[in-house]
């Protein structure tokens, strides 16, 4: 008999694989932040950036976040009483680069030319989200690699792309809009900063006030659980080595 093909990626894109079938494995950790993410949004709170260090599984939780969501599959159950209180989200979803946030935005909306402001973007995403009221829809956004727009926020004229961020998010917050915004960053919101002013600092301050954070770290037994969890059955039925008890000590 042939042995079965385990089927792995190194990485997800939100883009790409939208629909890819894969097998997230739930961990303690981020079914608190999933439940935090939901309980945050029925209490309006609703724009979110998820802190983690490289590797931890960022991209897979907003992955399995949007296809639970969505009803694509069921990722996080135990949910389905929170999640019925929410609409029935439209996704936009972007992988960061080092470019501008709010050309980014200006495109998605349709702005082709190169003067614009930011209340211009903000009236096309409002737009867009009315017609998806009319059908009975929210707007979630998911920002992937959310702190290579900060970086390039930290070099490239701060002030515009601070303030667009910060507009952003109160648009996101507003109570009687049915929205939702979920970033990651792999370090501190205030430590993309450092170059700045002092001035430009405080306005950085302003802008991750708007933002709630949470620390998404797996601890090491998480890891190991996600490793063991990875491994197929034929593997994991074996009879132990006769050296397995010290190297278990070790």
């Amino acid at each position: 008999m042939s042995a079965t093909k385990i089927k792995f990626s190194p990485s997800i894109n939100i883009n790409r694989d939208s629909e890819y079938d894969f097998n997230y494995i739930v961990t303690a950790n981020s079914a608190k932040v999933f439940g935090q993410i939901l309980n945050d949004s029925l209490l309006g709170i609703k724009a979110h950036v998820i802190n983690g260090a490289y590797g931890t599984g960022k991209s897979s939780l907003l992955l399995a976040t949007k296809q639970t969501l969505n009803g694509f599959k069921q990722h996080f159950v135990g949910y389905e009483r929170f999640i019925k209180q929410l609409p029935n989200f439209e996704f936009i979803s972007i992988v960061g680069s080092f470019s501008s946030l709010s050309k980014e935005f200006a495109s998605l909306v349709g702005i082709n030319d190169q003067d614009y402001a930011t209340k211009d973007i903000l009236t096309g995403l409002n737009s867009y989200y009315k017609k998806l009221q009319k059908n009975g829809k929210g707007l979630a956004i998911l920002i992937d690699e959310f702190g290579k727009f900060l970086e390039y926020a930290a070099k490239h004229n701060p002030e515009s792309e601070l303030y667009f961020i910060q507009q952003l998010a109160e648009w996101i917050n507003n109570t009687s809009s049915q929205t939702l915004l979920i970033t990651t960053v792999h370090q501190g919101l205030n430590d993309y900063s450092l170059s700045l002013s002092k001035s430009q600092q405080q306005e950085w301050q302003k802008v991750s006030g708007r933002l709630k954070e949470i620390v998404f770290n797996e601890p090491v037994e998480q890891l190991l659980f996600l490793a063991s969890e990875r491994l197929p059955d034929r593997f994991r039925d074996r009879a132990i080595d006769k050296g397995f008890d010290k190297l278990f000590d070790a």
